[in-house]
């Protein structure tokens, strides 16, 4: 592991609230996520979603957490971003496990299987099932990215978009991930007014659908937010929209956690982008200490975090055990 103690504090807090907060949001959102809107979960949860469910055995993550931190750890472990490696990981956890996979990713994942290439299969996922090819999917899962690329703009931009185009290559999708990661990189850094940064990093051109919904953060109101719309369910304008309202808006956390995910609509990855970008702008201090204790491999996820940053020095570390 990299040594927590070389990187810059408030970075490295931040960094670790990024994941911590992603997966909290996706573990605390599964229980509620097939109910649909708010009153169905009241009638299921009359006492409300506070906690984190202990998930089912042999399968610690949803696919959120799980493709996040597949993600996370080949960006942790190579020089690049190696998108044949990446897919190779998701490809082996669907098989293995699988839990919660959307239609289009799952279309993906499959060609690859069968020998496509990653690129290619998510360009045929969008043709196989056009009614979901602007889904939530990738920017459920790009946040390591935004961790691992933080010095460098343009590569994070690049990267965000590619890993994306694996499953889902609607513009809105690779355009949605970059925003989100822009979004992150800025709350890494103590930005709060990051959403002026990432309509001027994004320029003219992101989907104007993207741009609007963008611009509308700042302005709406919270009962206005797209978190219930008919026939639109896991839509990645929305998702984004929705995080960058929460992230902009001085919630805290867990507050927001708990309000997505009682609220309807796809509460597991509403819950999981804003809770990445929650725990950028906070760090990891912001979960309170009862979900850090029912979250799954949390100690891993704060180490996976801190090798993010320190990718070279991580995957050296490993190298000279391996070699001792």
């Amino acid at each position: 592991m990299a040594n927590a103690f070389s990187l810059d504090p408030k970075l490295a807090t931040r960094a670790r609230g990024t994941l911590l907060g992603l997966v909290a949001g996706n573990q605390l959102g599964v229980p509620t996520e097939q109910l649909g809107t708010a009153e169905a979960i009241r009638e299921a949860f009359p006492h409300g979603v506070w906690d984190l469910p202990l998930p089912p055995k042999g399968s610690p993550y949803d696919d959120d957490a799980a493709m996040t931190l597949l993600l996370a750890e080949s960006l942790a472990e190579r020089p690049d971003f190696d998108a044949a490696d990446v897919a190779r990981r998701w490809v082996r956890w669907m098989k293995l496990d699988g839990r919660g996979l959307g239609v289009t990713t799952r279309n993906a994942l499959r060609l690859i299987d069968r020998g496509v290439e990653p690129f290619e299969a998510g360009r045929r996922a969008r043709e196989l099932d056009p009614k979901w090819s602007a889904g939530n999917g990738a920017v459920m899962r790009c946040a390591p990215v935004a961790i691992r690329f933080h010095d460098n703009v343009d590569k994070l931009i690049r990267v965000s978009t590619q890993q994306a185009a694996i499953t889902h290559a609607d513009e809105r999708c690779l355009w949605g991930a970059a925003a989100v990661n822009l979004a992150i990189r800025e709350l890494l850094y103590g930005n709060i007014y990051f959403v002026d940064e990432v309509l001027h990093r994004l320029g003219d051109k992101a989907p104007r659908v993207l741009l609007d919904a963008i611009h509308r953060v700042l302005r709406e109101e919270q009962a206005d937010l797209p978190i219930t719309v008919a026939g639109e369910r896991g839509y990645v304008v929305h998702c984004v929209e929705i995080a960058f309202w929460f992230a902009a808006h001085d919630r805290t956390l867990e507050d927001t956690l708990v309000y997505l995910v009682q609220a309807g609509g796809d509460t597991d990855t509403n819950a999981a982008v804003a809770g990445a970008l929650l725990g950028a702008r906070y760090g990891e201090i912001a979960l309170p200490q009862r979900w850090m204790a029912q979250l799954s491999g949390a100690q891993g996820i704060l180490q996976l975090a801190d090798r993010l940053l320190s990718p070279l020095t991580s995957r050296r570390s490993r190298e000279l055990t391996a070699e001792g």
